[in-house]
């Protein structure tokens, strides 16, 4: 495998990150605070402190977010038009995807969105959390508290630490619909069945066969199971996934090797979306390197994005073509953890159709 060895921006800052949408309660209650003579609307829930996913309908402005038990639903002007408590509920970890184990004691346990992405062609928004082995649900796009829960699939991680990304684009040919849905899992040892889950996999989202792997075989499909004797001692994080030129990508950061507790790396993985038997899937180092040598190996954050004039000019690109933003930390390295990230951080740009050409 080739490292991407060519840092395009460098900008060292320290990551601070204000979240101004916060959602009351009931909705009612619209506020705006001054800030450098701007008024800002917010909602505050009280009863919810974590909001982890957030996503924004491209054609109403809609805003969709994602938090602990509850799935919230705001205008483009963020007033509250629907919410959905989505937990919590009577789950153990030992329990199948089915629910059915009338011998295994069950307490309440907290549902953790994992995923929340919009399905434009069917109008529904596709919600997965931590509940029940990380089972999905499809909402209406209009109204999320009225949903269903199409199939008794684990999909995402199933519990409240481990990651999970996913996204929604072409599928191989063969399929009866073009689009899937490429999920990202981080194994999280959680219960006997987390071996059945695939690191990486592209799922149906054909409503004859929500959820499923989109093409199974024999030896192969949809999916990439990592090494049972692996696993625990290699933890993949997935941080962020797109699509770009006929190839699906997830940024993640994982170990160098299973072998050796450190060094933590971040990496590109990238599968052919017409490969029906993922032989296409290959990981890439992405590296992040300052000008005096300084490796920044955690990705935390990345977005695709068009590159603008100035930047492009920079790259030897148009200002038309797609570049690859990551914001990237040094790892901790303390009390022999390796994998957390310190309050030392970067941004690097990569471009995209150097990335395609690897």
């Amino acid at each position: 495998m080739h490292s991407i060895y060519r840092t395009f921006i460098l900008l060292l800052f320290e990551i601070s990150l204000f979240l101004f949408l916060l959602l009351f309660k009931n909705g009612d209650f619209q506020r705006t605070v001054a800030a450098t003579n701007h008024s800002y609307a917010y909602f505050k829930d009280i009863f919810n402190e974590k909001f982890s996913h957030l996503t924004v309908n491209d054609y109403t402005g809609q805003v969709y977010v994602g938090g602990v038990n509850k799935i919230y639903q705001l205008s483009k002007d963020l007033t509250l038009e629907s919410s959905v408590e989505m937990g919590p509920r009577n789950d153990s970890t030992e329990c199948p995807v089915t629910r059915y184990c009338p011998k295994i004691e069950k307490k309440e346990t907290d549902y953790w969105n994992k995923v929340l992405v919009i399905d434009y062609p069917k109008s529904q928004l596709i919600t997965c959390g931590s509940l029940f082995q990380g089972v999905c649900s499809v909402h209406k796009l209009d109204n999320i508290s009225l949903y269903e829960t199409p199939a008794n699939e684990s999909v995402v991680a199933n519990n409240a630490t481990a990651s999970t990304v996913a996204f929604i684009g072409l599928g191989p040919a063969e399929l009866s619909r073009m689009h899937v849905l490429y999920v990202g899992v981080s194994f999280t040892g959680s219960g006997p069945y987390r071996s059945d889950v695939p690191t990486v996999s592209s799922r149906s989202i054909d409503s004859d066969s929500m959820f499923l792997i989109a093409a199974t075989g024999v030896t192969a499909g949809t999916r990439l199971m990592v090494n049972s004797l692996a696993r625990d001692r290699y933890p993949i994080t997935y941080v962020y996934g797109f699509s770009h030129k006929g190839f699906s990508y997830f940024v993640t950061y994982q170990k160098k090797t299973a072998n050796a507790p450190k060094p933590f790396l971040s990496k590109l993985v990238r599968v052919c979306q017409k490969d029906i038997d993922y032989y296409s899937y290959t990981e890439v180092p992405l590296v992040c390197r300052s000008a005096d040598h300084y490796d920044y190996n955690l990705a935390q954050a990345a977005f695709v994005g068009l590159a603008g004039s100035e930047l492009a000019a920079s790259l030897g690109i148009t200002a038309q073509d797609e570049v690859l933003f990551v914001v990237f930390a040094k790892s901790l390295d303390k009390n022999e953890v390796y994998n957390k990230p310190s309050n030392s951080s970067a941004l690097c740009v990569f471009a995209l159709s150097a990335v395609h050409r690897k």
